[in-house]
């Protein structure tokens, strides 16, 4: 039985000198051990909890960058030291493995709360018109489990320290009689007056109930599908979610509270003082590792759903699944267990041991069954909430030229509405990125960056069959002075989408950056720790470039360097007005173009970087932005007495380097005109093929962006893609990427037409430029591009058509296509627009298509008609 050594009461002191006042201040200073470990030695910047190296633990520049300082670390102690305490039962001598988990699982939940409290705490000075406080306390809690996943792999370190400090008993303790010890030789002995542990776990499972039921209907309907990571969840979502339709909900509810109860009790059975405020850290700790639950299992379902992907490659998306699961679950166990921990405080003078002196068995089951049954049925009749898409428009008749574009409403309940024209076609938007207006940064002054632009580019690029380019363009030259637009540089882009819509070409105008800028270059900067000096890219001009004395050294790839995330987390959180400037100049840009049908579209920022403080930065604040462009380009465009253009909007650039990512919350604008437009660069220049790994394959990159796409009820559009190496072993690759393309009924824009042999993507020692139209960089000489890759990329297509997709499959190298779609609507244009590559005419097969024929064009054929009902049309040679 328990031996207590002294009956005397504790003071304050000898609490702290208690086995569990040394465990929980051991815990804390090996976190703030860990902490500091971190800002030394991380120089991705990625896993340091605090800051990382090269970036400074707190500043001035704004909330963001002394909140992790002074509100996230203060948080992390004290959640992770008072479960320690109350847990640890005062002067308890306990079994170290029992306060190794106990303190494991404090720290873990502990990461999850000081990340979205600082998360939040950063967000505040956004709130306004474009950023809600209820979407931003949402969001910091639906993403906390992401730092709370740094420390289930750095929290046995702090547990160990824990158990460690906690086991050694006191000098002289055997003889000390204020130093009473309990030694744990069986099970701890509760208060008289206390409940029965299992009366406990009684309440804190019936507060959790009503919790997670309330919470299905409310903020856990977004939790995970319909959240800023739903596409990563396919197939059966065992959640306790509205979203997660009614078998997904009830196992989801039904795993929860079991993992939660079992948790409890496990917990309740060790417990010294039955409390309130011990049964508030149980129901804290147990809600956590009923969320690691939780999560576990959604990844597991996650990953089986995925397997078998059509016609797909061997990849390792099972890493993306556990990663987006695991997090997800852990950030909402902490959330709905803070909400828990306070009613089971509150309701612990209604727990049962006093109720059943007022109603019977029966009684209580009469009460209690109605209210649980109701409350479990809430989510199912209320459902998820989806973000709508596009309404549709009536089609006005055709015109002379391009036709202005828009979105056509999804043709099924469970489709993507669709890039269309005005006329009530749908448009496949297909083809190249022409980066030579951008202001790179010089490696080589005498070698330049670019090539010059000229019509000569756009014949070209229209005798592909590419109907699509996506220019970019320099916010360092459109602003090279705060607060003057270049005239100039405006003129240079307008001529270039003259002599696009001259060749029957759209242009998405794409804000163009990567690693910021080129003022960011330090090519004289002491790096050490695995670094290299950062070699300046393209962006922002130098007077918005704000990086408050960080490090210009890049660990792995150019956006992580300090300095970048520094840049990056001033313009977020809008220090000295950096991005109103950048909103300005897209209403400057969207004025412009108000009316000019052959502008597709804006791309508001190319590859986004994380910032300072992701996922808060790289995906809340994120898109606050983008709706703060949205809004100054529509009010541009009514100004301009133009119309409303598409909106192309990207994740952040660790999507394009790891094909997943934590993406700005669905519903973060109330724009309809959206186009999800990621770089899917898998099996190419992703982070995972340095380490010899496949996280996604071609296939799944593209499968699982379009679900990304449905989440915000946005057409689905691949900005970049491609930067293959060898186009006589990668063709097969561009070969599958266009597959899966037509399979999905989508166009996208390959990486690049053209760059010049100074391209900071150029090497200093190439012999040629990359990577379609390629220079010879000692001659000077036009290359014509490799057969390997314009095989592929040249395959026949439609480029406009009636009705909705039903199959689209292209052979490349002999021309053939098989298309069929379906025209359900009256007053859509029926005239076809087919491309098809190749000098032998081809021949044609149609079904439903009046006045079929073809005419050589450039580069191949256009084959028209007019189509109506169910039609066909099969090209061979």
């Amino acid at each position: 039985m328990s031996v207590l050594t002294s009956p005397m009461p504790t003071t304050r002191l000898s609490r702290l000198r208690s086995p569990a006042g040394r465990a929980a201040a051991a815990a804390a200073v090996a976190l703030v051990l860990i902490v500091a470990a971190g800002a030394a030695w991380d120089p991705s910047g990625l896993l340091a909890p605090v800051s990382g190296r090269g970036l400074p633990l707190m500043g001035g520049g704004g909330v963001y960058r002394w909140a992790p300082l002074l509100v996230g670390l203060p948080t992390m102690l004290l959640a992770a030291s008072v479960p320690v305490l109350a847990i640890g039962g005062g002067r308890v001598r306990r079994a170290r493995w029992w306060i190794f988990l106990v303190t494991w699982t404090a720290v873990a939940g502990a990461a999850a709360l000081a990340a979205a409290v600082t998360g939040f705490v950063s967000a505040l000075p956004l709130i306004g018109p474009h950023l809600s406080v209820g979407s931003a306390l949402r969001f910091a809690f639906a993403t906390s489990g992401f730092a709370a996943m740094k420390f289930l792999l750095a929290g046995p370190l702090v547990a160990a320290a824990a158990a460690l400090a906690h086991g050694r008993l006191p000098l002289a303790a055997s003889s000390d009689e204020h130093d009473p010890v309990v030694r744990d030789t069986e099970p701890d002995t509760v208060d008289p007056d206390a409940d029965r542990p299992a009366s406990a776990v009684g309440v804190c499972v019936a507060v959790m109930f009503v919790v997670v039921t309330l919470a299905a209907a409310a903020f856990g309907a977004s939790w995970w599908r319909g959240g800023p990571v739903g596409y990563a969840f396919a197939g059966l979502l065992p959640a306790p979610s509205a979203a997660a339709g009614v078998v997904g909900y009830l196992c989801g509810v039904v795993l929860f509270l079991g993992v939660f109860g079992a948790t409890v009790r496990a917990m309740q059975q060790r417990l010294v003082r039955h409390t309130s405020s011990a049964a508030a850290v149980t129901v804290w700790l147990a809600s956590t590792v009923a969320g690691l639950g939780i999560g576990v299992v959604c990844a597991v379902a996650a990953a089986l759903a995925s397997a078998g992907l059509r016609d797909a490659g061997p990849d390792s998306w099972w890493i993306g699944t556990t990663l987006l699961g695991v997090g997800t679950g852990i950030g909402y166990g902490i959330a709905v267990g803070l909400i828990g921990a306070v009613g089971a405080a509150v309701a612990w003078r209604w727990r049962p041991g006093r109720v059943t002196a007022r109603l019977s068995g029966s009684r209580r089951w009469a009460v209690g069954a109605p209210v649980a049954v109701l409350l479990a049925a809430l989510p199912l009749v209320i459902g998820p909430s989806a973000v709508p898409g596009p309404q549709p428009v009536a089609p006005v008749p055709a015109s002379a030229g391009l036709q202005r574009l828009h979105l056509l409403p999804a043709a099924t309940e469970d489709g993507l509405p669709t890039i269309g024209d005005v006329t009530g076609r749908q448009v496949i938007l297909r083809g190249v990125n022409v980066n030579q207006l951008i202001d790179y940064h010089l490696r080589d002054p005498a070698v330049p960056a670019t090539e010059p632009l000229t019509d000569a580019d756009f014949a070209q690029i229209a005798a592909m069959g590419f109907n699509v380019v996506r220019l970019g363009m320099s916010w360092s030259r459109l602003e090279p002075r705060r607060g003057e637009f270049d005239q100039a540089y405006l003129q240079q882009i307008s001529t270039a989408v003259a002599s696009a819509k001259a060749h029957g070409v759209y242009v998405v105008l794409d804000m163009h950056q990567d690693a910021w800028g080129n003022a960011l270059a330090r090519p004289g900067e002491q790096c050490g720790g695995g670094t290299s000096p950062t070699t300046g890219w393209d962006g922002a001009p130098a007077w918005a470039t704000i990086t408050d004395g960080t490090l210009h050294c890049q660990f792995l790839a150019r956006d992580l360097a300090p300095a970048v995330a520094t840049a990056f987390g001033n313009f977020y959180t809008d220090r000295d007005g950096i991005q109103s400037e950048l909103v300005r100049a897209w209403a400057f840009v969207a004025r412009a173009f108000a009316n000019e049908p052959a502008v597709a579209g804006y791309d508001l920022l190319n590859e986004p970087g994380i910032g300072a403080n992701p996922p808060i930065s790289s995906g809340l604040l994120l898109g606050r932005y983008y709706d703060a462009a949205i809004t100054a380009i529509r009010d541009a465009e009514r100004a301009g007495q133009g119309f409303a253009h598409l909106v192309f909007f990207e994740p952040s650039v660790l999507w394009s380097g790891l094909a997943f990512d934590v993406a700005p919350p669905p519903g973060f604008t109330g724009d309809r005109q959206l186009v999800f437009a990621p770089h899917p660069y898998s099996e190419s220049i992703t982070m995972d093929q340095s380490f010899g790994l496949t996280i996604a394959s071609i296939e799944r990159n593209l499968a699982v962006s379009a679900r990304a796409a449905a989440s915000y009820g946005a057409a689905y559009w691949p900005g970049e893609w491609g930067w293959f190496g060898d186009p006589a072993v990668d063709g097969a690759k561009v070969t599958r990427f266009g597959a899966a393309q037509d399979r999905l009924g989508i166009g996208g824009a390959f990486w690049v037409w053209k760059q010049g042999c100074g391209s900071p993507e150029t090497g200093a020692d190439a012999e040629t430029s990359g990577n379609l139209a390629r220079i010879d960089c000692v001659t000077g000489a036009a290359i014509p591009p490799p057969t390997g890759f314009a095989q592929p990329l040249t395959r026949a297509y439609p480029r406009a058509f009636p009705g909705r997709l039903d199959r689209l499959e292209a052979t490349p190298g002999d021309g053939g296509l098989t298309f069929a779609a379906t025209v359900g609507a009256d007053g859509v244009n029926c005239a076809l627009d087919i491309w098809v590559p190749g000098e032998a005419q081809p021949r044609l097969a149609t079904q439903g298509v009046g006045d079929a024929a073809s005419v050589k064009v450039p580069g191949g054929w256009q084959v028209t008609g007019c189509a109506r009902g169910a039609y066909t049309v099969t090209v061979t040679r």
